[in-house]
């Protein structure tokens, strides 16, 4: 009996040395992963795409230019300003005898320098309203203008007509707090008043736009 015993346990240790001599030998790949239904599969894809319709993007920008710059040379003083403009978005038709298109425009001058600068813009001295129709008329207690940035809340500018130009110029004294808030604001919404028209409201692109856009 015993030795029927120990030549039982031979006979199962030689089978399972033997199944792990078969596995090792003929590893079982994971279930659905078959190499040619993986090249089956890439053909059928290629297949498909190549009978899609080929969509082409088109890409466009558009520069939108909302300042217009120039130089201006004083020979006597052997320097150069440069002057900018920006002229509303919208504009206004006054009764007679004002009655044509009306635009608040925005200017400024640089500070003098020596030479024309190839790139960027100079340091801005000056700051100016400028209508090219109609007066300004300023109240009792000086000349202001109330100016929205962004649609935010509305704040006064001090102006004044000096008396070098005609009624259609306005310098701004608060000039300087004025090009701090453009650098920071997109739009704006300016209102100034004018004889025999009252109080005129104008928007502003405050700089120039580069959009780009796709289309297929």
């Amino acid at each position: 009996m015993k030795g029927l015993r120990w030549k039982g346990g031979l006979v199962v240790a030689a089978a399972v040395i033997g199944f792990q001599w078969y596995v090792e030998a003929n590893p079982t790949k994971p279930k659905g992963i078959h190499e040619n239904s993986v090249i089956s599969t890439a053909q059928a894809s290629t297949t498909v795409a190549a009978a899609l319709p080929v969509k082409t993007v088109a890409k466009r920008v558009d520069h939108t230019q909302n300042w217009f710059y120039h130089y201006q040379d004083d020979d006597l003083r052997h320097i150069t300003e440069e002057y900018a403009s920006n002229p509303s978005r919208t504009k206004h038709r006054f009764a007679f005898p004002y009655d044509n298109d009306t635009w608040l425009t925005i200017r400024t001058v640089s500070v003098p320098l020596k030479h024309k600068m190839t790139s960027g813009h100079p340091k801005v001295k000056d700051v100016f309203l400028t209508t090219n129709n109609g007066q300004f008329q300023c109240g009792y207690d000086g000349c202001y203008a109330a100016v929205s940035f962004d649609g935010g809340k509305v704040e006064r500018f001090h102006l004044t007509m000096p008396n070098a130009y005609p009624n259609n110029v306005l310098y701004m004294i608060d000039g300087q707090r004025f090009l701090r808030e453009m650098s920071k604001h997109k739009t704006a919404i300016i209102e100034v008043d004018y004889f025999q028209n009252g109080s005129q409201q104008f928007r502003f692109r405050l700089h120039d736009e580069t959009r780009t856009t796709y289309s297929s």
